[in-house]
């Protein structure tokens, strides 16, 4: 018994001892760092972990317009790495770090569009870090700046990182004024910076997700080592109301009107009358977000521009005189110059306070009120302000209208303009014809929604909705949004027979923007810009309001430019009646189909699906459409289309079909239009730079040869239905 006791007591010795050299040797390596058998120094292998976590950037929303196609998306670009530290790995005992900054910076200048003096100062500045970035211009770089930088010879030490940059196919076609334009932080994040992209920037950002791991100190990652990743959550994508072909035709209009008016400004809108929505929404000069210089004018003139909106103020006169219930179209008044008094009314006497006159002075001697405003009389307005509405309703139906008031839409930046009507009676008279006070497009187009209407003032709104693309769900929906109902339907639509005749009257200041699709109603207006307590000499801003069709209001189109023409400015208007024909043509209006009666020869299909199908199949059921068919490649099978499955078809529209085949022919682009150019774009990828507005009239490649993608083409656009012969001059009104 004796013996086992002594046996176990032995054992428990050694085994203790074992314990307290294990502990021992743990305690002195954790504070020597020392192995002790070895004597081995354990910093390299203590130092050589690192814990490591990443943002996972989540990709930013797509913004749509109306028909689908994306107008805002992000696109893979490159952040360039360098790597500086000596003792960086790399396969096949290469030299994986910059050993040459001096060669490095005198490389990579050029490709980055940098100094390279600035890349070796750097580059020098950072020795002893392990990698380091070179500022802006060495992110977002594209793929074929990165290719560049593979290919320079004996350059090493150069990696990359995935990011994105923010790209805008259409450029500044697309009322970028109201997009606005996002662009990366000094993280690679992509922040809006301006319109919709800042507005709703936590909406399209999504969430952020990560990538927590351990790596070595030579930045491998080694099995058994921590490595967790949590996704990121990507951004809502945003679809408006905007419609890009009614877009295109409101830019067309837009920069015709500059290039024949010697225009220095021009902007314009189109909204669906009913519910508000903003259909497009431009200006000259304009900027292209993908391409931002210092010089680009990034103020929106719908909405931050106050200016004296002119003779498209007298339909709220003449509306409120109707609503009140005191007006009467028959009645005469005498057209002469108005002598006033302090109560704003008329004197023959000589003792007033001041005269106002008609545009150059003219008189019709005694007509009825409807002829007022047909043949926009200063005088007319002033009457009916003093004998039949009166001071304090006017103002009253100035506040019903929201006039000089923010309308507060979508997050759009706006200023209110301002009023003089509290002032001296001249400026109350000057307020019934736009003169004086000043407003802003946005102002006027939500005036409008109640005269163009049914009498109730919607506001003008541009998202549509906001859909979730993780779960497809609508988490927005934009809607119509009655601001007030400023007059009465039957007001509405006396209104609308009187602005019907200031369009079809021969005499009426709205003759020229007859359309030849649809009965337009309408009113023009032009006033002078206010500077310094005086008014410049050489510029004018002339303006339109119009509405169709008469018979069944759905559309108005504002449009505005400056421009030193006075006498002459509703002349040569050819492109707002061709802006109208062509939004009348899409829509499906009833238009004359040329026999004398009323029909609708263009026709709205939705677009079948054609992948697969042989290209003999895909012309017979294309045939039924009325299609312009145009197939690309020479294979025999359909890849991919446009317009996609379940998009809108009209009659005689263009439809794009690529087909298997590897070659691809430079087209006749003569004739087509910007959105056909973009869709030719997006299928073939051909560097396609484009130059002008309206229809291509001239291509650099010449038609029918193979298409090299490292070659641009390059075709210039232009107006062709613009007018070339002069007509008979007329006389045109101007507001004083």
């Amino acid at each position: 018994m004796k013996r086992s006791n002594l046996r176990l007591r032995f054992l428990y010795f050694i085994l203790l001892s074992i314990v307290l050299i294990v502990i021992g040797n743990v305690f002195f390596v954790t504070i020597g760092k020392k192995h002790i058998r070895s004597g081995t120094s354990l910093d390299d292998y203590i130092y050589s972990v690192s814990n490591v976590e990443e943002k996972i950037f989540a990709s930013r929303g797509n913004i749509y317009e109306a028909g689908g196609s994306i107008v805002a998306q992000d696109v893979q670009t490159y952040d360039i790495i360098c790597f500086l530290d000596p003792d960086r790995l790399s396969s096949g005992n290469e030299i994986a770090y910059i050993d040459n900054p001096s060669y490095a910076a005198s490389m990579l200048a050029p490709i980055l569009e940098m100094d390279a003096q600035d890349i070796y100062d750097i580059l020098v500045s950072s020795q002893g870090l392990y990698q380091t970035e070179l500022g802006a211009n060495g992110r977002n770089l594209s793929e074929e700046q990165k290719n560049a930088i593979l290919a320079i010879p004996d350059l090493h030490g150069i990696g990359f990182r995935n990011s994105y940059r923010r790209y805008y196919p259409y450029g500044d076609v697309f009322s970028p004024q109201l997009i606005g334009f996002a662009q990366s932080d000094n993280t690679g994040r992509l922040v809006g910076k301006l319109g919709l992209e800042a507005y709703l920037n936590d909406e399209l950002s999504g969430t952020d997700g990560s990538h927590s791991y351990q790596q070595d100190k030579h930045g491998f990652i080694l099995p058994g080592m921590y490595d967790e990743t949590i996704a990121a959550i990507n951004g809502y994508d945003i679809h408006l109301t905007i419609d890009l072909s009614i877009q295109e035709a409101l830019n067309t209009a837009l920069n015709t009107t500059i290039e024949y008016k010697n225009a220095s400004r021009a902007w314009g809108a189109v909204v669906e009358i009913d519910t508000g929505k903003i259909l497009a929404w431009g200006q000259y000069p304009t900027y292209n977000p993908n391409h931002l210089t210092s010089d680009d004018t990034q103020v929106n003139f719908g909405s931050q521009l106050a200016y004296e909106p002119g003779s498209v103020m007298k339909s709220v006169i003449y509306a409120t005189a109707m609503d009140l219930g005191v007006y009467d179209g028959d009645a005469l008044f005498d057209s002469s110059s108005y002598c006033y008094t302090a109560s704003t009314g008329r004197t023959y006497s000589g003792n007033s306070l001041g005269c106002i006159h008609n545009v150059s002075f003219r008189e019709w001697g005694s007509i009825p009120l409807d002829y007022g405003l047909i043949y926009s009389s200063n005088v007319a307005t002033a009457t009916l302000l003093s004998q039949y509405v009166g001071i304090d309703n006017y103002s009253e139906y100035l506040d019903r209208f929201h006039l000089y008031q923010r309308v507060n839409t979508d997050g759009i930046d706006e200023i209110a303009g301002y009023t003089n009507y509290d002032n001296s009676p001249i400026d109350k008279i000057t307020a019934t014809y736009g003169q004086g006070s000043s407003t802003t497009m946005l102002q006027l187009l939500q005036t409008y929604t109640a005269i163009f209407g049914n009498g109730e003032m919607v506001k003008p709104y541009f998202i549509d909705k906001i859909v979730d693309p993780n779960s497809e769900k609508t988490v927005y929906q934009g809607r119509r949004t009655v601001a007030d109902k400023p007059i009465s339907e039957s007001t509405a639509r006396q209104m609308q027979d009187l602005l019907r005749r200031v369009v079809s009257d021969p005499e009426g200041t709205c003759r020229h923007y007859a359309a030849k699709t649809v009965e337009v109603m309408g009113k023009t207006g032009t006033s002078e810009i206010p500077m310094d307590g005086t008014y410049v000499e050489d510029d004018n801003i002339i303006s339109c309001m119009l509405g169709f069709p008469y018979e069944d209001p759905k559309y108005m189109v504002y449009f505005a430019y400056v421009s030193p023409e006075t006498v002459y400015y509703n002349y040569e208007i050819k492109p707002i009646p061709d802006l109208i024909d062509r939004i009348a043509l899409l829509e499906n209006l009833t238009i004359p189909d040329g026999s004398g009666e009323s029909g609708i020869y263009l026709r709205k299909y939705e677009m079948p699906s054609l992948l697969s199908l042989s290209v003999n199949e895909a012309e017979d059921i294309l045939n039924e459409y009325n299609s312009d068919l145009y197939l690309i490649g020479n294979g025999e099978r359909i890849i991919a289309q446009i317009p996609e499955k379940g998009d809108d078809l009209y009659t005689g529209e263009k439809v794009f079909l690529m087909t298997d085949g590897n070659i691809v022919n430079v087209p006749d682009f003569i004739g087509w239009t910007r959105k056909d150019l973009i869709s030719f774009w997006t299928l073939t990828k051909l560097p396609i730079v484009i130059d002008g507005y309206g229809v291509v009239y001239e291509q650099s490649a010449d038609p029918g040869t193979i298409a090299d993608k490292k070659q641009e083409i390059t075709v210039k656009l232009r107006d062709i239905h613009y007018p070339e012969t002069n007509e008979e001059i007329i006389d045109a009104e101007t507001d004083e």
